[in-house]
């Protein structure tokens, strides 16, 4: 596929909530004697890229290259969030992670026992960005935007993505003939008017509307309605174990398109798959049709896996080749 190849040289900014992600992983053989609940026996742990940062993680496993703007705590976990960002395709000097000395470095601990999550303990206080701060992020947005091929708002509602930041970015990026692509959150659902693309899930959609998406003909009616409300030209929404339904509007058309999961272990960080894998090829030249089915090829893989994992390039390639696309 011509588009893979272009992968190592594009460049996507990942502007949003960074958060570290933490497991801790062993066995449970007893119940505590100080409470009813399972003694878990760790075994193993580990620390990776959560939220915006997970989207990073994702982009470089294809090969893109990420400049990465968020905001962190000035803390030891701040400290792992910068070793672990440099071991991805970041750009350093494109970077911008602001210190903030009144919000701590997000930290979501997740306790695994037997490939099932006994727990999740978050550490987090969300605040929005001061007016300080949203100006550094805008600025040095402004500076990298011509360097970039395509724009991912990672919103996880913690206080990143303010609204006026939202508004201000995708301004800018459409002045620039951008893509800008939106993992939203249903808080500021309405609010991403003009990006090319939105990822919510179809719990979420369905929310923002105030209505269940079940059938195709709902979220198609849905897709629409969204996608015509935020004048974007298309509208994506992933429906778990029912796959995907993308809207282009220049077509007035949904397309359903069906998982190829084969195994489901862990739905974490699917979304931040499908948003990166979608930017990635859109940007390298497929068309939005064929951007999806990759992604949707993309999340299959992932969710085969335990805790909020990744897919390579190889892997992509592989799962694309079975299942036919784009030999």
């Amino acid at each position: 596929m011509e588009a893979a190849s272009k992968l190592k040289t594009t460049k996507i900014i990942v502007i949003g909530d960074l958060i570290l992600d933490e497991y801790l992983i062993g066995e449970v053989n007893r119940i505590s004697p100080e409470a009813p609940v399972p003694v878990v026996w760790v075994r193993n742990e580990k620390t990776t890229l959560g939220g915006a940062g997970n989207v990073v993680k994702n982009l470089s496993r294809l090969g893109v290259q990420s400049f990465v703007l968020g905001r962190a705590g000035n803390d030891s976990a701040a400290k792992t969030l910068d070793d672990l960002l440099s071991t991805e395709n970041t750009s350093s000097s494109k970077n911008t992670i602001i210190r903030s000395e009144k919000v701590p470095t997000i930290l979501k601990t997740r306790v695994i026992a037997g490939h099932q999550q006994v727990c999740r303990i978050d550490r987090e206080e969300t605040f929005p960005l001061s007016d300080a701060e949203e100006k550094q992020l805008l600025e040095s947005f402004s500076k990298i935007i011509q360097e970039a091929d395509a724009v991912v708002l990672s919103d996880y509602d913690k206080g990143t993505l303010t609204a006026s930041l939202i508004r201000k970015t995708i301004d800018i990026a459409v002045q620039h003939k951008k893509i800008v692509t939106v993992d939203p959150q249903v808080s500021h659902f309405f609010q991403y008017e003009k990006a090319t693309v939105m990822t919510p899930n179809h719990h979420e959609a369905g929310k923002a509307l105030g209505k269940k998406l079940e059938t195709n003909a709902e979220v198609e009616e849905a897709a629409k309605k969204i996608a015509e409300n935020l004048n974007s030209p298309s509208m994506m929404i992933t429906r778990g174990e029912k796959g995907m339904s993308l809207y282009i509007s220049s077509e007035s058309k949904t397309y359903h398109i069906p998982t190829v999961a084969k195994e489901v272990f862990d739905v974490t960080g699917a979304g931040d798959t499908v948003i990166s894998v979608y930017t990635s090829f859109l940007a390298a030249g497929l068309g939005e049709l064929e951007a999806a089915i990759v992604s949707n090829a993309a999340a299959g893989v992932v969710v085969g896996k335990l805790g909020a994992e990744t897919v390579s390039l190889e892997e992509l390639l592989e799962a694309l080749e079975k299942r036919g696309s784009f030999q």
